[in-house]
């Protein structure tokens, strides 16, 4: 070290000597050549030389300070909008399901875990996974019962700084199991409690076994946790203002509201997981024309579209700025419900005249010509589908698909009873067995008004299949919120007030238990039970649903085919296909990716600009 200091001290002396020689190099000059002696002005005016520095100075030099730079500029905010069509009526997804409050709420709120589009089902608030392996779930074999653990992440906080914990969970579940102020969720009949273990440890005691209580809260048809400190648990869970105005835990933070016009989101700085979410500002905007809300996405004004209509789907696949996403798998089959009960009534021993016999129901599965349905009217997109057990790991049963047989459903037609006598074209019952003689074959057929063209369509075209086999077809477009209301309310399935229905409809997730049940159980025929709003009565089918419940995934696939083969000869629901799921988004945005099992924002902290 002594050195490499007496070295540098060296160089600097020779460095400012040399300095001083260039400054004085004309003095030095000076005395080789003779020069005028200089006027008293100049010797005034002359600059006094340079004084040589001594080492000692040059030792203890201050090297000039360099000039100030500008500090760097500030990253540009990011932003995305998302185009709906109408506001969500609130951030909690159990109350109502429209799909806007489900998007909102994935945005701040956690579940204990969630479930990707591929089935892959990952811990978000929960530390892990708890399964018979790892102990965390202990079924009682004698009284068939079951335990369920979940562990926490301790590093997971509300907006206001207040730790996610075991309260929280004991809370939400609480207040959603209330009788009076509650709701019911999938798999609240077999939940009996939840028990806070410690700061981070909760116990769901079952009262039998559930099979999809992974994603029992979250992902898209469970609740997500809510904060005890936060929420007024006399409001109730279904009323509480934090449903408007939630305190989040998620991604992204409520920035503001105008209703009827937009959501503002703004980046959560304390999300547990670092560096996310990517995008900064997330701005949801409201738009009631889907053809306003189409030309903002050809056109850049919009990043994100959900449900993207089959319509829209090949100009989109045209657009330069536009990508789309299909789910996996399907979900949303079509279907027909017809009403095995007299119209009006909600006793399945008082029949309906023409669809409780199931040799017409049979007939009207194969008078219609699915395929010609889906490539007309659907552009070819749907998958055609024929019984409840289409999709992994449950599309493993022998259920050959019906075929169309115009010809075939007359004969069952003349079978069952019902011929036309006077050659208006309209069968009527002769010796049929639940209508009186000369009983015309006439009946409604309805559809919800909300899907639009499309459904409107293949209604027509339905009805055009039955009615060249003898049928006479009232066609009704109603508003989904009178057909599908509750019994209270006057919700026309409800209450029976229906002939043939056609809407779509399924399972998310992995499990299709509760799905099952609420169709095709018995008890789910009692109003605001479930939604076996046909009305439909078989102690077979319902020995089956129950046996279903259970963890055992080899007998699971054997139960269900088996209930699979009596929905196939009973026809208690006419399956046609399944409509798409599929999201628009912007070429500037990566990451998104529609799913059946949740809804899209399901991974909204992964999205990210590339522009």
């Amino acid at each position: 070290m002594p050195r490499n200091r007496s070295l540098k001290l060296l160089t600097l002396v020779v460095v400012f000597a040399l300095l001083f020689i260039s400054l004085t190099g004309c003095a030095r000059k000076a005395e080789d050549t003779p020069t005028p002696t200089p006027t008293v002005e100049k010797v005034a005016t002359a600059v006094p030389p340079t004084p040589v520095p001594t080492p000692e100075e040059v030792a203890t030099a201050v090297p000039p300070t360099a000039a100030p730079t500008e500090p760097p500029p500030e990253p540009e905010e990011t932003s995305i909008t998302i185009a709906v069509l109408q506001d969500p009526p609130s951030f909690n997804g159990t109350v109502t399901d429209t799909g806007y409050e489900l998007m909102v709420q994935e945005l701040v709120l956690l579940g204990l875990a969630d479930i990707d589009p591929w089935g892959n089902i990952f811990p978000e608030l929960a530390a892990e996974l708890p399964t018979v392996e790892n102990g965390g779930v202990v079924i009682d074999e004698d009284e068939w019962t079951m335990d369920v653990t979940w562990k926490l992440r301790d590093d997971v906080y509300w907006s206001d700084g207040e730790p996610v914990t075991a309260d929280d969970v004991v809370f939400t579940w609480n207040a959603v199991s209330d009788p009076e102020m509650g709701i019911w969720a999938p798999g609240a009949d077999y939940t009996g409690s939840a028990e806070r273990i410690d700061e981070y440890t909760v116990v769901f005691h079952y009262t039998g076994v559930y099979p999809a209580y992974l994603y029992q809260f979250g992902g898209e048809s469970g609740p997500h946790i809510w904060p005890e400190h936060y929420c007024d648990a006399e409001q109730g869970f279904t009323a509480w203002d934090a449903n408007q105005e939630p305190l989040s835990n998620g991604p992204y933070l409520l920035k503001e509201w105008v209703h009827g016009d937009h959501l503002t989101f703004v980046r959560n700085p304390d999300y547990f997981e670092e560096g996310k979410p990517y995008i900064d500002k997330i701005i949801i905007k409201v738009v009631p024309d889907p053809a306003v809300l189409h030309a903002m996405m050809l056109e850049g004004d919009a990043d994100v579209e959900m449900w993207v209509s089959e319509m829209y789907l090949a100009e989109y696949q045209d657009a330069p700025n536009v990508n789309v996403t299909f789910s996996p798998y399907g979900r949303w089959v079509m279907r027909l419900i017809p009403n095995l009960a007299k119209r009006g009534s909600i006793d399945p021993a008082e029949p309906h005249p023409i669809l409780a016999d199931v040799k017409v129901r049979q007939a009207i599965r194969m008078a219609i010509d699915v395929d010609t349905i889906t490539e007309e009217i659907f552009y070819g997109y749907p998958d055609t589908v024929w019984t409840e057990m289409f999709r992994p790991p449950y599309d493993v049963c022998d259920i050959s698909r019906p075929k169309y047989d115009p010809e075939g459903a007359k004969a069952l037609l003349v079978e069952a009873g019902w011929t036309d006598e006077d050659g208006d074209g309209v069968r009527e019952c002769h010796g049929c067995p639940n209508a009186e003689e000369g009983y015309p074959m006439s009946m409604e057929f309805a559809i919800y008004a909300e899907y639009g063209e499309e459904l409107e369509l293949a209604q027509q075209l339905i009805a055009e299949n039955l009615e060249a086999i003898g049928f006479d077809l009232k066609l009704e477009k109603i508003q989904g919120s009178i057909m599908w209301d509750s019994y209270e309310a006057g919700g026309l399935e409800q209450i029976g007030d229906f002939d043939l229905n056609m809407w779509d409809d399924g399972y998310p997730g992995l499990d299709p238990s509760d799905s099952l049940w609420s169709f095709y159980y018995s008890e789910a025929a009692e109003p605001d039970w479930g939604w076996n709003v046909g009305r439909w009565m078989n102690e077979d089918a319902s020995y089956y649903i129950d046996e279903c419940y259970c963890l055992d995934e080899e007998y699971r696939q054997e139960v269900f085919c088996e209930l699979a083969k009596i929905l196939d000869e009973e026809v208690p629901q006419i399956l046609l296909f399944t409509a798409i799921d599929a999201d628009a988004y912007s070429t500037r945005v990566e990451g998104v990716q529609a799913t059946i099992n949740d809804i899209v924002t399901w991974n909204v902290a992964d999205w990210k600009i590339v522009e």
